[in-house]
Formats: structure tokens, C-alpha cells, sequence
């Protein structure tokens, strides 16, 4: 009786392991992808700050593009949209969808350019 006991709080024991390692990749597979994302959206974000204001991927307007990591191959889908909101300033939203799609929602980045304060 003691070993048919003991056998089962092992039992549970290892069961309760082996859902906590699942759930641990799933967490680790999502962390992954917001960590790339990241790096993704600031890139752009550092590449749009380094342009001319006449630049043409400053214009008012949707913008759109397929960005593909290096290191992991994976594919996503860059958009931003670039709204006049004064003289001289510009408010610039940022959205990278993960391709292929599916349920997971997009990162989203905003920001305000200013040409009279320089930045």
C-alpha cells in the first residue's frame, strides 16, 4: 500500500515537471519573438531618426515593408504611417506584425518628430 502511495507522488510529482517545462519553452518561444521584435521596431526607429526631413519615407502617408531577421530567418511585417500634426512636426506610429499571421498582436511604436527642435 505505502509503495502504490509513493508511486503516486512521483507520479504527480513528474507530471507536474513536465507541464512546468512546457510551460516554461511557451514563455521562452514568446519572449524570443517580443526580444526580436524589439530590436526589429528600434532599428527602424533609429534609421527614420537618421533621415533628411524631405526624405521620402517621411512623408505623410502608410508606408510598408517585409522585414526578415538574420539570425533566425524569421519573416515580419513592418508598417508605419507618418501624419502631419503641425509645422514642423510630425507624429510617426510604428506597427511589425509577425508573419505568417495569426492570433499574436502586432508591437507598436510611437513617436513625435520636431524639425524646429531638431530631433
Amino acid at each position: 500500500m505505502e509503495t502504490l502511495v509513493a508511486m503516486a507522488i512521483v507520479f504527480f510529482l513528474l507530471a507536474g515537471l513536465a507541464q512546468v517545462l512546457c510551460y516554461s519553452f511557451l514563455l521562452k518561444q514568446k519572449a524570443d519573438l517580443h526580444r526580436l521584435s524589439a530590436d526589429i521596431i528600434s532599428r527602424k526607429v533609429e534609421v527614420l531618426k537618421s533621415l533628411e526631413p524631405e526624405d521620402e519615407a517621411l512623408s505623410p502617408g502608410v508606408q510598408q515593408e517585409t522585414v526578415q531577421d538574420r539570425n533566425t530567418g524569421r519573416s515580419f511585417f513592418l508598417t508605419w504611417e507618418v501624419i502631419e500634426e503641425g509645422e514642423g512636426l510630425r507624429k510617426i506610429q510604428l506597427s511589425l506584425f509577425p508573419a505568417p499571421f495569426g492570433s499574436r498582436p502586432p508591437v507598436r511604436v510611437s513617436w513625435y518628430r520636431s524639425e524646429t527642435l531638431g530631433f
